[in-house]
């Protein structure tokens, strides 16, 4: 074609702009190029006039090859452009524009980092979008695909903060986007599309959203059967997807049908949780929170009881694992279910057959339901099943019984057990008493961390047995007040201890809690034989003894902290001791005039605690 002959002249041509003009005497291209030009020059005057610009190139002298190299160079760029096309082929087609609001008022440079975060891969890019987010320069035009795009990013974590952040804050705004990005066929982030365009657009893109639910791809799937359930109209769809191969659709399917709530939906539930189903029903049986529904797995699990009686073998097993699917959809139904629950959990823990030592796991689960329905005759049936010595009750019926019971009273009927401190029994009630203490401790703890359970939820003989029992830890738990068998308990286990053993902070921070005069040397002795290299760090345990120790232990503090091997320990550690020396400084100063009676000097001690409390940074939160 004649085209293409022009365009390997133009190339030859640039080439000889490179080269220089001097090339051009008899190049071999040119020579080539120029027979096609003299035989379209015979039907085109145009071709015959640039033949004969190149027969005069090629013949030139080198004076006047620059002259005819331009000239055939402008003749052929002239003759170029009158062979461009700037019609397209097709029917004009209307361009469908979308109603965005957004502005692209933020300088790109600011938006630069935002979308290379968004689009390419490294570290650091999720703390870039939480800045975008902050200040708001996300919300631009230019940002829209880029953002809506990073749903298929496979660092977790941005993705997740795209779909539950950004993308809503663009509003409807991001549904062209996301749309056009869509793909039902595609993976986990086409998935989050589908959801967030739902949330914006609602029901009325529910045919959209059964088409993903029957023939989407796996992730897409699970997204739209999980907005399914959102529509109760849409449950014969639900139960026809129930019977999907893959498991985690079918999980997608019983989370909606519980969503769902109606009579045929409960009844693939309960379908599902008495077939090989039943551990994928159970976190959606809960979560309906369907009497109905948990009455007929109430009645299932008896039914499993009768039939475990009256087995061997395998059936007996799978009668076990039929009850323990019963227990676990009954979890958290508390005092909703405690009516239909207790007679079953009754019956259960009452069958001596079924008290054996292969059953323990579930026995235990039922235990711990009795305790959860919070009824009288449930926790007075549990104190029962404490009192037999049989499997882990014991736990159970002591915190039964500190709820139905004075501290006294439960003291005489459970310290009895700790006589042999070494038994199965007692070491599970030391569990449970462990448990009962840091629950309470939880509810109501100290902001200081001197910490000390209630003085009146506990009878204070507990502590002797503690004792007895070598358990420091849970001495440390119930010391209330400075006493010769506590104070020599702990004072002998810190004997010939280094900081960083086991207990040793507990103990010394229980001394200083109870005012234990000789705690002070006791922290200054263990401190002083520690060798430089031995703290490391120091917790908010340490930093809370050193800023409670006495004024006059400043000087001793600050050599010791001057010899740490570690120069952050000792940056941290200094500021305390010298809180200590201000404290000496405030509470010895005399105050003259009209505070005689020593009022004022009473406010300095005050607010020399205070300081050294403060420099001592929060105790719980550093370290």
């Amino acid at each position: 074609m004649s085209v293409d002959i022009l365009f390997d002249l133009q190339q030859e041509t640039r080439r000889l702009f490179i080269a220089g003009s001097a090339m051009a005497a008899g190049d071999l291209r040119l020579t080539k190029i120029l027979p096609s030009l003299r035989k379209l020059g015979e039907s085109a005057p145009v071709f015959k006039r640039l033949a004969d610009a190149v027969d005069e190139l090629l013949t030139a002298d080198w004076e006047e090859s620059a002259a005819k190299l331009l000239e055939l160079g402008t003749l052929l760029s002239a003759v170029l452009y009158t062979q461009g096309k700037t019609e397209t082929a097709g029917e004009s087609q209307p361009v469908e524009g979308t109603p965005i609001g957004f502005k692209t008022d933020v300088p790109y440079r600011k938006l630069h980092p935002l979308i290379e975060a968004l689009t390419t891969k490294g570290q650091g890019r999720l703390e870039q979008l939480r800045a975008a987010f902050e200040d708001g320069s996300f919300l631009d035009l230019r940002a829209i695909p880029a953002v809506c795009s990073a749903l298929d990013e496979s660092y977790s974590e941005i993705p997740d903060f795209v779909q539950e952040k950004m993308i809503p804050a663009f509003g409807r705004d991001a549904v062209p986007v996301l749309r056009s990005q869509l793909n039902l066929q595609g993976g986990k982030g086409d998935g989050r599309r589908l959801l967030l365009l739902h949330c914006q657009l609602g029901g009325s893109m529910i045919e959209l959203v059964t088409e993903s639910a029957v023939s989407g791809s796996p992730e897409v799937k699970i997204a739209a059967i999980s907005i399914l359930g959102e529509y109760p109209e849409q449950e014969p769809l639900l139960l026809e997807l129930s019977l999907e191969k893959r498991k985690e659709v079918r999980i997608a399917v019983y989370f909606s049908l519980a969503k769902v709530g109606t009579g045929p939906a409960f009844q693939q539930l309960y379908k599902a949780a008495t077939s090989k189903d039943r551990e994928l029903a159970v976190e959606p049986i809960k979560m309906s929170e369907s009497p109905e529904l948990l009455v007929r797995i109430i009645n299932y699990g008896e039914e499993a009881l009768k039939r475990y009686s009256n087995l061997e073998g395998s059936d007996k097993n799978e009668a076990v694992e039929q009850i323990r699917i019963v227990i676990r959809c009954l979890e958290g139904s508390g005092k909703r279910m405690a009516a239909e629950a207790y007679p079953f959990l009754w019956k259960l823990l009452s069958t001596d057959a079924f008290l054996v030592q292969e059953t323990e796991t579930v026995q235990e689960a039922a235990a711990e339901l009795l305790l959860e329905l919070d009824i009288p005759e449930a926790d007075r049936f549990a104190v029962e099943l404490g009192d037999n010595g049989k499997g882990p009750f014991i736990r159970h019926g002591f915190c039964a019984a500190n709820k139905l019971m004075a501290p006294a009273d439960v003291y005489l009927r459970f310290a009895g057990v700790l006589s042999s401190g070494k038994s199965k029994v007692a070491k599970e009630l030391l569990v449970a008493i462990r448990g009962l203490a840091a629950n309470q401790l939880q509810a109501d703890e100290e902001q200081d961390g001197l910490r000390a359970v209630s003085e009146a939820a506990w009878d204070p003989r507990w502590i002797r047995q503690f004792i007895r029992l070598d358990q420091p830890d849970l001495v440390c738990l119930f010391a209330q007040r400075s006493d010769p068998e506590i104070t020599d308990f702990l004072s002998s286990k810190l004997k010939d201890t280094q900081i960083n053993d086991r207990n040793v902070m507990d103990m010394l921070l229980t001394l200083f809690r109870i005012r234990f005069n000789k705690a002070p040397e006791l922290l200054m002795g263990i401190l002083e034989k520690s060798s430089a290299r031995s703290l490391y760090y120091l917790n908010w345990k340490l930093k809370q003894l050193i800023a409670n120790m006495p004024r006059a232990y400043a000087p001793r503090l600050r050599a010791f902290a001057e010899q740490l091997a570690y120069e952050s320990v000792r940056n941290e550690m200094m500021p305390i001791v010298e809180a200590l020396e201000e404290k000496q400084m405030i509470q010895t100063k005399r105050v003259e005039g009209a505070y005689g009676d020593g009022s004022k000097t009473r406010c300095l001690k005050i607010a020399g605690r205070k300081a050294v409390r403060e420099r001592a940074c929060g105790a719980k939160g550093s370290g």
